[in-house]
């Protein structure tokens, strides 16, 4: 958010779009707040600060994303952004990569220029990943806070009925061994699997 709110807020206050800041904010989390209430807070549109506003806006946005893992359960939330993160890295990683065999493929061309095309090979490279890396922190909470997320239910574990059926056969050593066996299919209760989701419109990484 805060490079959001960066790039609406040069100038003067009274200069700034808020309402396409407020615009911009809504496709990453559902923004709470409104204009008209941070202007209220500032004591009016000419007392609002770049600073002031980021810290609303940052506020307002982990207030959401509470609600948000409230809404959808811790481990489901640790799951949902376990499953986001690789599949935007994975995407953003992979055409970044095209994107850098573009520019090598044409950096020569710079020499007509007069400019260095290994210089400014790595000055496009840089501001290339540079865009990479805030294109995947935006997605990422755009998915975050977006995303419709399904739950599917665990499926029960077979239960090998050979071994059941031996243990039954096997006098009273099979009466501590069925117990045993029922207890190695359900776990030791310590286990903790990842919750299975559905997260309809992401990718798979």
């Amino acid at each position: 958010t805060g490079a959001y709110v960066t790039g609406a807020t040069d100038g003067f206050p009274e200069e700034w779009d808020l309402d396409q800041l407020w615009t911009a904010l809504g496709t990453l989390y559902p923004i709470s707040l409104s204009i008209a209430d941070v202007e209220n807070q500032a004591g009016g549109r000419e007392a609002l600060s770049r600073d002031y506003l980021q810290q609303l806006v940052l506020d307002d946005a982990i207030g959401a994303y509470r609600r948000r893992e409230e809404e959808l359960g811790a481990p489901i939330m640790r799951e949902l952004e376990r499953r986001v993160v690789l599949s935007v890295l994975d995407r953003k990683w992979r055409e970044h990569l095209y994107e850098m065999d573009y520019l090598r493929e044409g950096i020569g061309l710079r020499a007509y220029s007069q400019r260095d095309p290994l210089v400014e090979y790595q000055r496009e490279g840089f501001d290339m990943f540079a865009a990479m890396k805030e294109g995947i922190r935006e997605e990422t909470v755009g998915f975050l806070f977006n995303l419709e997320v399904e739950v599917e239910p665990e499926e029960e574990p077979e239960v090998d009925l050979d071994l059941l059926a031996a243990a039954d056969t096997s006098g009273a050593s099979g009466l501590a061994t069925e117990p045993a066996l029922a207890a190695d299919h359900r776990g030791n209760g310590h286990e903790h699997h990842a919750p299975h989701i559905f997260a309809k419109g992401l990718q798979p990484a």
